[in-house]
C-alpha cells in the first residue's frame, strides 16, 4: 500500500484511510474483524468519526495490538474549550490510548483561529502542548472556509470532498494545499466507487494526500484490490 507524508504534520500513513463511524452499527468482534481486514492489506490511516463513547470503544477493541502503527483521525464539533477538554479525555479513554495523531475541527461555519471568541482552536493548542494529540487539522465541505484555513496556514491539514469528479476550483485548492504544506484528505465516500481507476489517478497525484471511504463489508475486498496496484 502507497504511503504518504501529510504535509507538515509529518504524519505518515497509507494513502488509502478508512473512516469508521459505519461500526456502530455492528458487534464488537464484528467490528474488529473489519477494521483488521483493512490493517492486513497495508491501511494505517484511520478516521474515527465523531466522540461517541460507544463507537471508541469499539475501534479501541479493534486496533488495540496495533495502535503504535496507526494514524488515528477523531473530529469534533465542540461548542466550548470545555466541551472539547471533556470529549477529548473521554474519547482516549474509550480507545485506550494516549493521544490522537490528528485531532479535527469538524465543519465549522467560520474558521477557528487562536485568540478568536470561542477558544476552542487555543484549547486545541493546548492539548497538542500536553500532548494529548499530535497535530490539528479541519475538515470542511465550504470552498470559502477552505481556502482561508490555506491562506492564514493555522491548521497541519485539510479534510475537504475532493474526489476524481472535482471541477478546476477544487483542484486548484488541491494544488494550494499541496504549495502550502498543508496535509490533503478527502472527505469520506459513502460507497467504494465504480470508476476505481479514475479514483485512484485522482488521489495519487500527490505525495502528501490520501482519501478516506466508510468502511463497509460489501465489495470491501475488491475495492481494496484496486488500491494495491
Amino acid at each position: 500500500m502507497k504511503e504518504v507524508t501529510l504535509g507538515r504534520s509529518g504524519l505518515r500513513c497509507s494513502y488509502l484511510g478508512f473512516e469508521l463511524g459505519p461500526l456502530q452499527a455492528v458487534g464488537y468482534e464484528k467490528g474488529k474483524e473489519l477494521v483488521s481486514r483493512v490493517l492486513d492489506r497495508g491501511v494505517t490511516l484511520l478516521d474515527i468519526g465523531m466522540p461517541v463513547e460507544e463507537l471508541q470503544k469499539k475501534i479501541g477493541h479493534a486496533i488495540a495490538a496495533k495502535r503504535g502503527h496507526l494514524v488515528l483521525a477523531g473530529s469534533f464539533i465542540p461548542s466550548t474549550p470545555k466541551v472539547f477538554e471533556t470529549e477529548l479525555k473521554m474519547t482516549l479513554r474509550a480507545l485506550k490510548t494516549d493521544y490522537l495523531d490528528l485531532c479535527q475541527i469538524h465543519d465549522p461555519d467560520y474558521l477557528p483561529r487562536t485568540n478568536d471568541h470561542i477558544g476552542v482552536y487555543d484549547a486545541m493548542i493546548k492539548a497538542k502542548e500536553m500532548g494529548y494529540i499530535r497535530s490539528i487539522g479541519l475538515t470542511t465541505a465550504t470552498f470559502e472556509i477552505a481556502q482561508d484555513a490555506l491562506e492564514f496556514g493555522w491548521y497541519d491539514t485539510l479534510q475537504y470532498p475532493w474526489t476524481e469528479k472535482s471541477g478546476q476550483d477544487d483542484q486548484d485548492l488541491l494544488d494550494f494545499a499541496h504549495d502550502a504544506m498543508m496535509g490533503s484528505i478527502s472527505l469520506p465516500q459513502e460507497g467504494y466507487p465504480d470508476r476505481t481507476k479514475e479514483e485512484l489517478a485522482f488521489h495519487r497525484q500527490k505525495e502528501d494526500h490520501a482519501a478516506l471511504f466508510e468502511l463497509k463489508e460489501e465489495g470491501l475486498d475488491r475495492f481494496l484490490s484496486g488500491w494495491e496496484e
